[in-house]
């Protein structure tokens, strides 16, 4: 039977927690069978890491679970699968490749590493016999630094770093633990630059079960792990593995490695350095004066942990994880795998300083260094911030400069510029959505009332309760407004609908004009605000799959001008919404897209796309931009419907589609496709990949993305549930 993982700080071990056991005694988690502990006693305090081997393909993981002392904790096991989820959008050279988590009805959460041969840092201390070479402190200092790099890029805080979560391998060092202080204290992920965001403080100190000397000052202090929090852990891992302390300050460092290690340690976050400049910054110390690679008695013991766990591959009919069949047996060369493309995550173009310094202390001279892969690289966020209360409505981006955030009875505005919050007002109770009415005033429709809010300062500038269904028909929802007038829709308790122009400074009504029920349905629907006419449609639930008419109506007097029918063209209320440009009509169907001349209803052309059209297209200038159920983007010519280019997404086939977003930047150089997965950024003239984001998500939420993309000039706002990053664009 196969010796017992054992938690040096509490006694116990992990035949304590939910597992089987084989039928020869071996202890088996899910899918894998325990081989060894790979914990060195008195450094297992944030995570048990061990070798397992995979049932179904044989492979052998590096196998890591929660502490012994919080196995029994329900909310740990929520926290802990929810990080390791998000580990998977951890990419660079150096993070260890997630191939499995528990599923989400485990008893015990896990996640698995491919990275075997593997030691922690601690036990390549315990196997050189004491601290490691200066050169190869200064490439672990490089490759982790560019690692951190691409994370805080991709708004990624890794909140974990700790001795015991670094692991040397034959192919350079890998990155584990992502996310173990959060997992630990609860906290929620946070802000990944600088400043204060809405991110509640643990509720128990952030201390539980991680690495204190690798946990920042300020994190001791209560705060949520930030982006330099981390780079305070680099530190303190970088200053134990130099001196085999783990609680060694810089003077007892080499010369050499004692400036960067200092500033990471600093007490101060603001004088620590970025991880981008730590990468370039190690390899521009003096070369290294010994040769080439992990110490001997290390890649010895890596030796010897390969020979006791040979591959154990299983006939070729089983399958692997999730079903299918397992991979080819491989086992990467030093050179192929030191290299991995950073597509998928927000990072930035660190060089191969990180790359060349691992392979200068751990591979042989002769090996060139190899470009990253930088292309799908996101840009770093300029800022992130969370929004604590229930987001109940679409948020409406008013001017350019201001996010505005309707909430369970509130109103919160957000500064587009840094994401600094500018105002909240409460007791703004509503049944729509918010809407501008051009100028400074925004509408929020409530239960009996009219509500104008001050966008700059969230002042109640007046409420009007006329139409309540009383005094005047209720009001049902706005159509169009244009800074002096708003014209919405009121409905009586016969559902008789009339389309009424209210004076935006007078307060008074300009005219109403009853309208035939197709024209006025429960689905709201704005109307086409044209230079002298407001367009209304019959589109409504009531009447589904009706041929499309428009009612003109006068803009200044409310006369009927025209009634126009467009031929083939169906009101399906769940379609996405028509686009008109000048005088064409451009409406969705299934998977068809149909143009029509307004003045006329004559057809100008017709597209047909691969999958259903789920989701409104975009338009800028003369080219509609949309997105089919098949995460194909389409650029079409709306002069006469001809096809530019197309885009296949890399997104899972899994994914529902019907949640996809198309936009555009504000110049429209840049096209987003969203999904539930990831933002996917194209160039506008070619779809082209530009840049991919896949922003971190928490609890349920997690591994999926649940939002939008709005865009102001030069930055595009993405919203991943109650989350909004800033994003630099064209």
């Amino acid at each position: 039977m196969e010796p017992p993982i054992l938690d040096r700080r509490t006694g116990r071990t992990d035949h304590d927690t939910p597992q089987r056991t084989d039928h020869d005694g071996g202890q088996r988690i899910g899918p894998y069978r325990i081989l060894a502990t790979l914990d060195v006693p008195g450094h297992a305090d944030d995570a048990r890491r061990c070798l397992a081997r995979d049932g179904r393909t044989g492979r052998t993981v590096v196998l890591t679970l929660p502490p012994a002392a919080s196995a029994d904790d329900a909310g740990y096991r929520v926290r802990f699968r929810a990080e390791a989820e998000n580990s998977r959008r951890l990419r660079g050279p150096w993070a260890a490749p997630v191939i499995d988590v528990a599923p989400p009805d485990a008893e015990l959460p896990w996640v698995a590493y491919d990275c075997f041969p593997a030691m922690t840092l601690p036990a390549a201390l315990a196997a050189h016999g004491g601290p490691l070479p200066e050169d190869t402190v200064r490439a672990l200092g490089a490759a982790l630094a560019e690692t951190l790099a691409v994370a805080h890029a991709n708004g990624l805080v890794h909140a974990g770093i700790s001795p015991q979560a670094v692991l040397l391998t034959r192919d350079g060092p890998r990155l584990t633990g992502y996310g173990l202080v959060r997992a630990a204290t609860g906290t929620r992920p946070a802000a990944p630059h600088g400043g204060r965001s809405a991110t509640s403080h643990p509720s128990h100190p952030a201390t539980a079960h991680g690495s204190p000397a690798a946990l920042p000052p300020e994190q001791r202090a209560g705060e949520p792990p930030r982006p330099y929090g981390d780079v305070y852990a680099l530190g303190a891992v970088l200053a134990y593995a130099a001196t085999g302390r783990r609680d060694a300050g810089p003077a007892a460092l080499p010369p050499g490695l004692r400036g960067p290690v200092a500033a990471c340690l600093s007490p101060d976050p603001a004088h620590r350095p970025q991880p981008d400049t730590l990468a370039r910054e190690f390899p521009s110390t003096p070369a290294p004066v010994s040769p080439g690679r992990v110490p001997d008695a290390v890649e010895a013991a890596l030796a010897e942990q390969a020979a006791h766990h040979p591959a154990d591959i299983p006939p070729p009919d089983l399958p692997g994880p999730a079903g299918h069949p397992p991979a080819a047996g491989r086992r990467p060369s030093r050179r192929s795998v030191a290299v991995t493309a950073l597509t998928g995550a927000a990072g930035l173009a660190l060089g191969t300083g990180g790359t060349a310094l691992w392979r200068a202390a751990t591979d042989d001279p002769s090996a060139p260094p190899e470009p990253l892969a930088l292309r799908g690289v996101a840009p770093a966020p300029l800022w992130r911030r969370r929004i604590e209360t229930e987001i109940d409505g679409p948020p409406l981006l008013w001017r350019n400069s201001h996010l505005l955030l309707p909430g369970a009875g509130e109103v919160t505005a957000v500064r587009v510029r840094d994401g600094k919050k500018m105002w909240t007002r409460d007791n703004v109770w509503g049944v729509g959505d918010l809407s501008s009415l051009g100028g400074d005033l925004v509408l929020k429709p409530g239960i009996r009332e009219l509500i104008a809010l001050s966008a700059r300062t969230g002042r109640v500038k007046w409420v009007e309760r006329a139409y309540d269904g009383e005094k005047r028909q209720r009001f049902r929802y706005p159509l169009a407004a244009d800074g002096r007038t708003l014209w919405f829709l009121a409905q009586d308790e016969e559902k008789t609908a009339t389309v009424v122009a209210y004076d935006l400074k007078t307060r008074k009504e300009r005219w109403r004009t009853p309208v035939p029920g197709g024209f006025g349905g429960s689905e709201e629907h704005s109307a086409v605000l044209r230079e002298d006419s407001l367009l209304l449609s019959n589109r409504c639930e009531s009447a589904p799959n009706t041929p499309w008419t428009y009612l003109a109506l006068g803009r200044r007097d409310g006369a009927k001008l025209w009634t126009r029918t467009y031929k083939g063209v169906l009101t399906v209320s769940d379609d996405p919404t028509e686009i008109v440009s000048g005088d064409l009509l451009i409406t969705f169907a299934s998977d068809v897209i149909s143009a029509h001349e307004i003045s006329t209803g004559r057809r100008r052309w017709r597209f047909s796309c691969e999958d259903f059209v789920y989701t409104d297209g975009a338009l800028h200038g003369r080219t509609l931009y949309v997105t089919d159920g098949g995460a194909v983007t389409y650029a079409i010519d709306v002069t006469h419907g001809r096809l530019l280019w197309r885009r296949r997404a890399a997104v899972d086939a899994a994914s529902p589609m019907s949640e996809s977003e198309t936009a555009l930047s504000h110049s429209g150089r840049t096209v987003f496709q969203v999904n539930a997965s990831e933002v996917e950024a194209l160039d506008a003239a070619d779809g082209s990949l530009r840049w991919r984001f896949a922003p971190a998500a928490e609890g349920a939420s997690a591994g999926a993305l649940s939002g939008s993309v709005l865009t102001a000039p030069g930055v595009a706002l993405v919203r991943n549930d109650q989350a909004f990053y800033a994003l630099p664009v064209d």
